[in-house]
Protein backbone atom coordinates (compact mmCIF):
# COMPACT_ATOMS: atom_id res chain seq x y z
CA UNK A 1 0.00 0.00 0.00
CA UNK A 2 1.32 3.73 -1.04
CA UNK A 3 1.45 6.24 1.16
CA UNK A 4 2.65 9.71 0.95
CA UNK A 5 5.61 10.73 3.14
CA UNK A 6 6.49 14.33 4.13
CA UNK A 7 9.31 15.69 2.41
CA UNK A 8 11.57 15.71 5.12
CA UNK A 9 14.72 17.11 3.49
CA UNK A 10 15.34 20.66 5.47
CA UNK A 11 15.49 17.96 9.00
CA UNK A 12 18.64 16.91 7.16
CA UNK A 13 19.74 20.19 5.82
CA UNK A 14 19.38 21.46 9.65
CA UNK A 15 21.03 18.81 11.34
CA UNK A 16 23.72 18.67 8.79
CA UNK A 17 24.40 22.36 9.87
CA UNK A 18 24.51 21.28 13.71
CA UNK A 19 27.07 18.31 12.66
CA UNK A 20 29.17 21.23 10.85
CA UNK A 21 29.19 23.16 13.86
CA UNK A 22 29.39 20.55 16.50
CA UNK A 23 32.69 18.96 14.40
CA UNK A 24 34.45 22.43 14.36
CA UNK A 25 34.17 22.65 18.00
CA UNK A 26 35.66 19.60 18.28
CA UNK A 27 38.45 20.82 16.04
CA UNK A 28 38.94 23.68 18.48
CA UNK A 29 38.85 21.18 21.63
CA UNK A 30 41.91 19.43 19.69
CA UNK A 31 43.87 22.46 18.80
CA UNK A 32 42.77 24.38 22.04
CA UNK A 33 44.75 20.99 23.94
CA UNK A 34 48.08 22.29 21.91
CA UNK A 35 47.74 26.28 21.84
CA UNK A 36 45.05 26.74 24.44
CA UNK A 37 41.54 28.76 23.90
CA UNK A 38 40.65 31.56 22.81
CA UNK A 39 38.12 34.60 24.71
CA UNK A 40 38.55 32.47 28.08
CA UNK A 41 36.92 29.50 26.74
CA UNK A 42 37.72 26.51 29.13
CA UNK A 43 38.49 22.82 27.77
CA UNK A 44 35.70 21.13 29.45
CA UNK A 45 33.08 23.63 28.34
CA UNK A 46 34.07 22.82 25.03
CA UNK A 47 33.95 19.31 24.72
CA UNK A 48 30.04 20.04 26.36
CA UNK A 49 29.28 22.21 23.65
CA UNK A 50 30.45 19.78 21.20
CA UNK A 51 28.91 16.88 22.53
CA UNK A 52 25.86 17.72 23.48
CA UNK A 53 25.10 19.36 20.06
CA UNK A 54 26.32 16.49 18.54
CA UNK A 55 23.40 14.71 20.46
CA UNK A 56 20.61 16.71 20.42
CA UNK A 57 21.11 18.89 16.90
CA UNK A 58 23.19 15.98 14.77
CA UNK A 59 21.36 12.44 15.78
CA UNK A 60 18.47 13.28 16.85
CA UNK A 61 16.38 15.12 15.08
CA UNK A 62 17.47 12.69 11.91
CA UNK A 63 16.52 9.86 13.46
CA UNK A 64 13.32 11.40 14.62
CA UNK A 65 12.69 12.57 10.72
CA UNK A 66 13.52 9.02 9.71
CA UNK A 67 10.95 7.59 11.87
CA UNK A 68 8.57 9.85 10.81
CA UNK A 69 9.48 8.90 7.42
CA UNK A 70 8.76 5.30 7.84
CA UNK A 71 5.52 5.27 10.13
CA UNK A 72 3.03 5.38 6.90
CA UNK A 73 4.83 2.30 5.51
CA UNK A 74 4.69 0.45 9.17
CA UNK A 75 1.53 1.36 10.00
CA UNK A 76 0.35 0.76 6.72
CA UNK A 77 -1.89 4.01 7.19
CA UNK A 78 -1.76 8.12 6.52
CA UNK A 79 0.26 9.89 9.49
CA UNK A 80 -2.29 12.00 11.11
CA UNK A 81 0.34 14.02 12.89
CA UNK A 82 2.92 14.89 10.12
CA UNK A 83 2.26 18.69 10.47
CA UNK A 84 2.88 17.84 14.75
CA UNK A 85 5.94 16.02 14.44
CA UNK A 86 7.57 18.40 11.68
CA UNK A 87 7.06 21.29 14.22
CA UNK A 88 8.47 19.04 17.03
CA UNK A 89 11.59 18.10 15.21
CA UNK A 90 11.82 21.92 14.07
CA UNK A 91 11.73 22.93 17.95
CA UNK A 92 14.47 20.02 18.61
CA UNK A 93 17.02 21.72 15.84
CA UNK A 94 16.16 25.05 17.53
CA UNK A 95 16.81 24.21 21.02
CA UNK A 96 19.86 22.19 19.89
CA UNK A 97 21.09 25.29 18.60
CA UNK A 98 19.61 27.31 22.01
CA UNK A 99 21.98 25.30 24.23
CA UNK A 100 25.32 25.35 22.55
CA UNK A 101 26.02 29.25 23.89
CA UNK A 102 25.99 28.64 27.33
CA UNK A 103 27.50 25.27 27.05
CA UNK A 104 30.50 27.00 25.16
CA UNK A 105 30.73 29.77 27.74
CA UNK A 106 29.73 28.09 30.79
CA UNK A 107 29.18 24.85 30.58
CA UNK A 108 27.58 23.13 33.68
CA UNK A 109 28.30 25.81 35.82
CA UNK A 110 26.01 28.79 37.18
CA UNK A 111 26.30 32.02 34.98
CA UNK A 112 25.98 35.06 36.46
CA UNK A 113 23.10 36.80 34.86
CA UNK A 114 21.58 40.27 35.95
CA UNK A 115 23.40 39.79 39.60
CA UNK A 116 21.77 36.46 40.22
CA UNK A 117 23.75 32.93 39.59
CA UNK A 118 21.50 30.66 37.18
CA UNK A 119 22.47 27.53 35.41
CA UNK A 120 21.68 28.55 31.74
CA UNK A 121 23.00 25.53 29.96
CA UNK A 122 20.89 23.22 32.27
CA UNK A 123 18.06 24.90 31.73
CA UNK A 124 18.50 24.91 27.84
CA UNK A 125 19.01 21.38 27.68
CA UNK A 126 15.50 20.79 30.06
CA UNK A 127 13.71 22.85 27.03
CA UNK A 128 15.16 19.71 24.49
CA UNK A 129 14.68 17.25 26.78
CA UNK A 130 10.41 18.76 27.11
CA UNK A 131 10.62 18.75 23.37
CA UNK A 132 11.48 14.84 23.19
CA UNK A 133 8.71 13.79 25.42
CA UNK A 134 6.59 15.81 22.61
CA UNK A 135 7.80 13.87 20.04
CA UNK A 136 7.12 10.92 22.28
CA UNK A 137 3.83 11.69 22.64
CA UNK A 138 2.65 12.31 19.44
CA UNK A 139 4.53 8.76 18.73
CA UNK A 140 2.26 7.57 21.03
CA UNK A 141 -0.81 9.11 19.54
CA UNK A 142 0.00 7.86 16.13
CA UNK A 143 0.91 4.32 16.65
CA UNK A 144 -1.82 3.42 19.66
CA UNK A 145 -3.34 0.03 19.30
CA UNK A 146 -1.56 -0.53 16.71
CA UNK A 147 -0.09 -4.15 15.51
CA UNK A 148 3.46 -3.85 17.17
CA UNK A 149 5.45 -4.84 14.23
CA UNK A 150 9.30 -5.00 15.01
CA UNK A 151 10.21 -1.72 13.63
CA UNK A 152 7.38 -0.14 15.92
CA UNK A 153 8.61 -2.65 19.25
CA UNK A 154 12.18 -1.24 18.16
CA UNK A 155 11.03 2.45 18.03
CA UNK A 156 8.95 1.84 21.18
CA UNK A 157 12.31 0.44 23.06
CA UNK A 158 14.00 3.22 22.03
CA UNK A 159 11.74 5.80 22.89
CA UNK A 160 11.72 4.10 26.35
CA UNK A 161 15.46 4.37 26.81
CA UNK A 162 15.47 8.39 26.14
CA UNK A 163 13.14 8.85 28.86
CA UNK A 164 15.29 7.02 30.92
CA UNK A 165 18.25 9.07 29.22
CA UNK A 166 16.19 12.05 30.17
CA UNK A 167 16.34 11.09 34.20
CA UNK A 168 20.02 10.97 33.87
CA UNK A 169 19.86 14.78 32.49
CA UNK A 170 17.13 15.98 35.04
CA UNK A 171 19.02 14.19 37.78
CA UNK A 172 22.50 16.24 36.77
CA UNK A 173 20.38 18.94 36.62
CA UNK A 174 19.52 18.45 40.28
CA UNK A 175 23.29 18.14 40.92
CA UNK A 176 24.19 21.54 40.03
CA UNK A 177 21.49 22.99 41.59
CA UNK A 178 22.04 21.50 45.01
CA UNK A 179 25.18 22.40 44.53
CA UNK A 180 26.51 18.59 45.25
CA UNK A 181 30.23 18.04 43.22
CA UNK A 182 30.55 14.37 44.83
CA UNK A 183 32.14 12.94 41.64
CA UNK A 184 30.72 9.50 41.53
CA UNK A 185 26.93 10.78 41.43
CA UNK A 186 27.80 13.55 38.91
CA UNK A 187 29.47 10.56 36.55
CA UNK A 188 26.08 8.42 37.29
CA UNK A 189 24.39 10.26 36.24
CA UNK A 190 26.32 11.91 33.07
CA UNK A 191 26.88 8.20 32.67
CA UNK A 192 22.61 7.20 32.68
CA UNK A 193 21.96 9.88 30.26
CA UNK A 194 25.20 9.26 27.56
CA UNK A 195 24.54 5.19 27.79
CA UNK A 196 21.07 5.10 27.77
CA UNK A 197 20.89 7.43 24.44
CA UNK A 198 23.30 6.35 22.58
CA UNK A 199 22.89 2.61 23.11
CA UNK A 200 19.28 2.98 23.81
CA UNK A 201 17.52 5.62 22.11
CA UNK A 202 20.40 5.93 18.90
CA UNK A 203 20.89 1.88 17.99
CA UNK A 204 17.42 0.87 18.36
CA UNK A 205 15.76 3.87 16.78
CA UNK A 206 18.37 2.97 13.97
CA UNK A 207 17.50 -0.62 13.95
CA UNK A 208 14.09 0.32 13.90
CA UNK A 209 14.38 2.77 10.49
CA UNK A 210 16.81 -0.91 9.00
CA UNK A 211 13.77 -3.21 9.53
CA UNK A 212 11.33 -0.77 8.08
CA UNK A 213 13.55 -0.67 4.63
CA UNK A 214 13.84 -4.87 4.59
CA UNK A 215 10.58 -6.00 5.88
CA UNK A 216 12.04 -9.19 4.77
CA UNK A 217 14.39 -9.44 7.67
CA UNK A 218 11.48 -9.27 10.41
CA UNK A 219 11.75 -13.19 11.35
CA UNK A 220 11.72 -15.33 14.57
CA UNK A 221 15.41 -15.19 15.28
CA UNK A 222 15.59 -11.21 14.51
CA UNK A 223 12.32 -10.53 16.62
CA UNK A 224 14.89 -12.99 19.38
CA UNK A 225 17.87 -10.98 18.73
CA UNK A 226 16.20 -7.86 19.42
CA UNK A 227 14.67 -8.52 22.51
CA UNK A 228 18.08 -10.15 23.87
CA UNK A 229 19.63 -6.68 22.92
CA UNK A 230 17.15 -4.55 24.09
CA UNK A 231 17.16 -6.84 28.00
CA UNK A 232 21.26 -6.46 27.72
CA UNK A 233 21.26 -2.97 27.41
CA UNK A 234 20.84 -1.42 31.31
Amino acid sequence: MNHEQPDLRWVWLGALGCFILAGSTGVLFRFGLLNGFPAGLQLVDVRHAHSHLMYFGWVTPVLMALILKQLPRVTEKAMQFAKGFQGVIGLTLVLALLAYPPFLLFGYRLAGIGGRQMPLAVMAASLNILAWYAFIGLYIRATWRLPRRLPLRLWDASLAFLVLASVGAWGRGVLVALGVDDPFWQAAMVHLFLDFFSDGWFLLALLGVAYSLLPAANVARQRWGTRLLILGLP
